[in-house]
Parts: structure tokens; C-alpha cells; sequence
């Protein structure tokens, strides 16, 4: 498109359907922006691409997705839950050789959880708001861990996202019986009792050695209807350069639930109102200056670690004494949860502030005046 910066591609997973990709609303919504930030913004997928270099790309056009053949765009926002596959970030490498020009992301990806927890865990500041976390190794170590925890702890994979395959275990010692609560891995719940822990643990451990797990005490993060809920903070660049927290937003699961993931059956709440309600106003105000402090530690933390990143979800624990807990930091968030909420203004910043960031970086790259 003639006139424009450039073009930012979002790069998300392919589905069945029509269109036949991932993430469709916020993609429209990043399209129908775009003239706004004087740029040109397609989406991509990994399997759209040919060995020339070439890509198959979706514009949204007078309410309708078109497809059209492409060369290299100059910044590419990935979106995608599931790893980029190799052949496809090999046709970037020769795409870019033959165009001349270096290969852009918007952000880096994070690596799992538990690289990210023992990036955290090495800043004292952070240290009473992260759960005691291990890798998962053994039967012995779940034991342990049961002994110690008589709340049970709470396992989920190095990778996972959305609370698939996520486990609670209690180890219930006046019944004697392993208790087991989770959800699979197509999000679905399942109870098991065992009456032997030898027989639950052997046949847990045949789930967690699987994938790599990361083990943690369970925590009772719940709302005084017993539904688990956390507190999402969405901190991301803005069209300077510098992070800036976009929002906060309550998700809550189901009574009974392990999680309160949005995709596991979860509601969104106006954050403000909810914790006023569960708290009172002078323990919420205290939570919202420790997340609005948190928030702003941690981008710097990873990025100083990991590269440059442009937006992060960070989830946070809150339990009944009303101690904020670091759960886990996202590096490719939903927006699902603001939307949801019907937070407008946060909705707005969570949907424009890619577009604010691409311009930022486009400008530079440009040696362009940036206003």
C-alpha cells in the first residue's frame, strides 16, 4: 500500500474455518486502525508462505478478509500459541537475505515458566510475592511436597497456556487419600481419589514426566463465593518507546474450577469494583499501587534478560489475607478478559498500543521524527 511506513504482518496459527486463522477479532480490530498509525497491516500464517519468499496474506477490506500474495513485511507481530515451525522461520532468514534487509519482530517470546520464574526470583524485591517453585523431577519430590503442603500443591506445564493440563494434588491424611483436580489437555476438569499414594503417584507421574511441570504450593486464590480468580495486568509499549501499564481486569472461573482461565469457562470483572467488594477500598488500594508497581519492575527485569519485548500479560494471585502473588507472566496475551469486562479505555490502549509501538519502531528504522 502506497504512502504508509510499512507493513506490520500479524503472524497467528491457522484453523479450520473462515477465515482460516486464529484470533480474527483483534486482528479486524488491528486492520481497521491501521490508516490511523500510517501503516498497511496483513495477517500472516506460518504455512502461508512459499520457498520464493513470497507470503499469503489477509487484508480486511470493506468488511470482508481478501487474499493477496506479499513480499517480506518490515515488522512481524507474532501472535501464534504454539511455536513458529522451523522451515517457516528458514524462509524469513532467505527472504530477508534476498530482500536486503534484516528480519524484524515486534517482541520476542518468552521461554517457559520456569526459566522466567528463576529470572525473577533473582531480584530480592520480587521474592515475597513468588510462590516456592520447583521443576517437577520425581514420585519422591511430589511426596514431599505433599507432606509439607497439607493444601495440596499445584502442578502445570513448563509451556502450557489457557489451563490446559494443569493438576492439583492433596494428599488428605485423616482419609487417607490422594486427591487429584485438573483439566486435561482439552481443558476439560476431571477428579480422581486414590486410597494408596503409592498408585496415585505413579500413575500421576506417568502425566508429568511427559512435559516438563513446574511445581508450587497450591494457593487458596479464591473469592469468598469459593471461585478462583487473578488479577490480569497488561503492560505494553507505547508510540515512545516506553512500557506502560494498559490495564487491570479480574478473571473468574466456576465455582469448583482449578483456574479461572477464560478459555476453562472463566468471567471477566471490572478490577476496581470486584476487589472493593471482596476486600474493602483500603486493602484494594494497596493491591492496585503493589500491581502498578510489579507491573512496571518486571517488563524491564525480562527484557534485560530476554531481548526486546513490546507487551505482557501478568497474572496475579491474591489470597484471602489479600497478599499479591506473582503466577505468571505471558508474553503473547489475550485480550479476551478486557473485552469481556467492558473496560472501554483499556480495551482501546490493549488494541492500539501494537500499532503505536510498530509506528515507534518503523520511525526509527526510517531515522523519521518521532511525535
Amino acid at each position: 500500500m502506497q504512502g504508509t511506513l510499512g507493513t506490520l504482518g500479524v503472524l497467528v496459527n491457522e484453523r479450520e474455518g473462515s477465515p482460516p486463522f486464529a484470533d480474527e477479532v483483534f486482528c479486524q480490530r488491528l486492520c481497521q486502525e491501521s490508516d490511523k498509525f500510517d501503516m498497511d497491516v496483513v495477517v500472516i500464517t506460518p504455512k502461508g508462505s512459499a520457498p520464493n519468499g513470497k507470503y499469503q496474506a489477509y487484508r480486511y477490506v470493506n468488511e470482508n478478509w481478501t487474499q493477496e500474495t506479499i513480499d517480506l513485511p518490515d515488522l512481524i507481530y507474532d501472535r501464534c500459541l504454539t511455536p513458529v515451525p522451523g522451515v517457516f522461520r528458514r524462509r524469513l532468514r532467505q527472504a530477508s537475505k534476498s530482500a536486503s534487509r534484516k528480519i524484524r519482530f515486534l517482541s520476542r517470546a518468552l521461554p517457559g515458566k520456569w526459566h522466567v520464574y528463576q529470572t525473577l526470583k533473582s531480584y530480592e524485591i520480587l521474592h515475597k510475592h513468588l510462590p516456592e517453585t520447583e521443576l517437577y523431577t520425581s514420585k519422591d519430590q511430589l511426596k514431599t511436597w505433599l507432606k509439607i503442603h497439607p493444601d495440596g500443591v499445584f502442578l502445570k506445564p513448563q509451556a502450557g497456556s489457557h489451563g490446559k493440563s494443569t493438576v492439583r494434588a492433596q494428599w488428605i491424611s485423616a482419609e487417607q487419600t490422594l486427591y487429584i483436580q485438573g483439566r486435561n489437555r482439552y481443558n476439560r476438569s476431571f477428579e480422581k481419589r486414590f486410597s494408596h499414594l503409592s498408585s496415585g503417584l505413579a500413575q500421576l507421574h506417568r502425566i508429568l514426566i511427559a512435559k516438563p511441570y513446574i511445581i508450587q504450593p497450591f494457593l487458596p486464590l479464591m473469592n469468598k463465593d469459593t471461585k478462583p480468580f487473578d488479577l490480569r495486568a497488561l503492560v505494553q509499549k507505547n508510540g515512545i518507546g516506553q512500557w506502560d501499564l494498559s490495564g487491570l481486569v479480574i478473571r473468574e472461573g466456576t465455582a469448583g474450577s482449578l483456574t479461572s482461565n477464560l478459555h476453562g469457562g472463566g468471567t471477566a470483572k471490572i478490577a476496581h469494583t470486584f476487589l472493593e467488594q471482596e476486600y474493602g477500598k483500603e486493602i484494594t488500594s494497596l493491591l492496585f499501587a503493589q500491581a502498578a508497581t510489579l507491573s512496571a519492575l518486571i517488563p524491564s527485569i525480562l527484557e534485560s534478560r530476554y531481548g526486546r519485548l513490546s507487551e505482557l500479560g501478568i497474572d496475579y494471585g491474591i489470597d484471602r489475607n489479600g497478599h499479591l502473588w506473582i503466577l505468571e507472566v505471558n508474553s503473547k496475551p489475550g485480550r479476551a478478559a478486557f473485552l469481556l469486562s467492558g473496560d472501554s479505555e483499556s480495551i482501546n490502549k490493549a488494541c492500539n498500543r501494537p500499532l503505536e509501538y510498530a509506528r515507534y519502531l518503523l520511525l526509527r528504522s526510517q531515522g523519521s521524527p518521532i511525535h
